[in-house]
């Protein structure tokens, strides 16, 4: 496939350029000088930045160090490898972690799947050092909810600060996940009972479990979902957040070149959860900013929805562009993410504004009995939220 050249990099600054420069491998091609001169006047410190912000200092630290280019700084380098020392030392943590976790759970006859962690590490790059992540995501089966929360409290976890308590009887398909933080170990760990918190359609737990895999890093059973769910869910999760960090688009990438998948399962998945633009934006990106080879398989999720995929990849690249902590902090984060939705997902959106929700339910505890007034008093709740939102945020500015 011929790749669009800086289709959508175009206005990144030469920094992070040049970082997916090095995600590609363009720099094993160039002479000495041709390298020299690809590095001059770069800012290493906003390149440092940048690195750490998209969680990629263990592979740049690994391919700067195979180049050996004495260009670079040697306090760039350091500082790299401190970085990604410390990163090796977290994933085992994790790593042991996630056995005790996943251990604990089958003990009481609670299945498991692990979503991403040191097991897709270790899937997608044969390294649990290349890839970094903060906590443990875990699918269980939504009625086995209540039950994991005794156990992990059992091994020392907390409900973490912030987290909503779920009063509401439909607290399960308005939210996806609860998360649980250890004060000592300071490891977390997110327990999912779907895969997405946009309460569209998607597969249910029970044939994910039977097409499940064993994960081949542990000696400890651990199951992952397989190939062609893990690609839906990661391409899923990955435009839920607008790719703001590149760590999640290189395991796409990583995916479509190391891992074998039958694409036309993932699409036929894509089209049964209503996620075509999501998946064919996924691919325009990997393909455009780490010229990804695609098969005929994935042009053709691609085609299928060409001009809604190629907008999305456009809007998804100005998260990319700032150090965001969340592109929530953005105005249009909210927009773009309405514009994920297929047709269906759009209308259940809607429908679902009608349910009460948990903020109701704190703003106006009412007791079990009386649950059914927050339907007709939720319209009110909602505008009187705002007001008061509304309030605060002139008095801040005054």
């Amino acid at each position: 496939m011929t790749h669009e050249t800086e289709l959508y990099s175009k206005e990144f600054p030469k920094e992070l350029k040049l970082i997916l420069s090095m995600l590609r491998g363009d720099l094993t091609t160039l002479t000495s000088e041709e390298i020299v001169g690809r590095l001059r006047d770069v800012n290493w410190s906003l390149f440092v930045q940048l690195v750490n912000h998209h969680r990629l200092y263990s592979v740049i630290y690994v391919n700067l160090k195979r180049m050996n280019l004495p260009i670079v700084p040697e306090a760039v380098m350091e500082r790299l490898k401190q970085q990604y020392t410390i990163n090796t030392f977290r994933m085992l943590q994790l790593t042991a972690e996630m056995e005790q976790v996943c251990r604990a759970f089958r003990e009481r006859g609670i299945r498991t799947i692990t979503l991403k962690g040191p097991a897709l590490a270790h899937d997608l790059y044969g390294d649990v050092s290349m890839r970094t992540s903060k906590d443990l995501d875990i699918l269980i089966p939504v009625q086995e909810v209540e039950a994991a929360e005794r156990i992990l409290t059992e091994l020392g976890y907390q409900r973490k600060e912030g987290e909503r308590e779920l009063t509401v009887r439909s607290w399960k398909w308005r939210e996806h996940h609860i998360c649980y933080i250890h004060p000592n170990k300071r490891t977390q760990v997110e327990i999912h009972w779907r895969l997405n918190p946009d309460s569209g359609r998607e597969t249910d737990f029970e044939l994910l479990w039977k097409r499940s895999r064993f994960s081949s890093y542990t000696q400890t059973p651990v199951r992952m979902l397989e190939r062609e769910d893990l690609w839906v869910y990661l391409v899923t999760h990955g435009a839920r957040h607008g790719w703001f960090r590149l760590r999640w688009l290189l395991d796409i990438d990583q995916m479509i070149r190391t891992i074998p998948m039958d694409m036309a399962k993932v699409e036929r998945r894509l089209r049964a959860e209503g996620r075509l633009s999501i998946g064919s934006q996924a691919l325009h990106l990997t393909s455009d900013l780490l010229h990804t080879p695609l098969n005929e398989s994935c042009t053709s999720i691609m085609a299928i929805r060409e001009r809604t995929g190629k907008r999305l990849a456009q809007e998804g690249t100005l998260f990319m562009n700032d150090m965001l902590a969340s592109p929530a902090e953005l105005k249009h984060y909210q927009s773009y993410l309405f514009s994920l939705r297929s047709t269906r997902q759009k209308w259940f959106f809607f429908v679902e504004r009608l349910y009460p929700s948990i903020w109701d339910v704190h703003q106006l505890p009412l007791p079990r009995s009386l649950f059914f007034l927050y339907f007709p008093l939720r319209p009110f709740l909602w505008f009187w939220r705002r007001l008061k939102r509304s309030t605060m945020t002139e008095r801040g500015k005054v």
